[in-house]
């Protein structure tokens, strides 16, 4: 069970930034209509700044996206490598 949380994880991970970042770079950032009750916070997002904040929240998903898989596979080999040694 484990093991498909994380998979779930990783795959929600990587698709998440890598759509993020895909609209900063793109420049299609879309906002919720709730952050237009706040037209400052809108406008941020459309800034260099704000534009850089998402990117890094989308590198950041990625590189946990790796981190997730390199632990799911470590959790499958070091399974499957403690089942080989069981049987010798």
């Amino acid at each position: 069970m484990g093991s498909l949380i994380r998979g779930l994880r990783f795959f929600y991970l990587l698709w998440g930034g890598m759509l993020l970042g895909t609209l900063v770079l793109n420049n299609r950032i879309r906002l919720p209509e709730l952050v237009w009750h706040w037209a400052w916070l809108a406008r941020f997002f459309f800034t260099a700044w704000g534009r850089g904040l998402l990117l890094g929240i989308a590198a950041a998903m990625t590189l946990a996206a790796m981190v997730e898989v390199w632990e799911l596979v470590d959790r499958v080999l070091a399974r499957f490598f403690h089942d080989v040694e069981r049987d010798h």
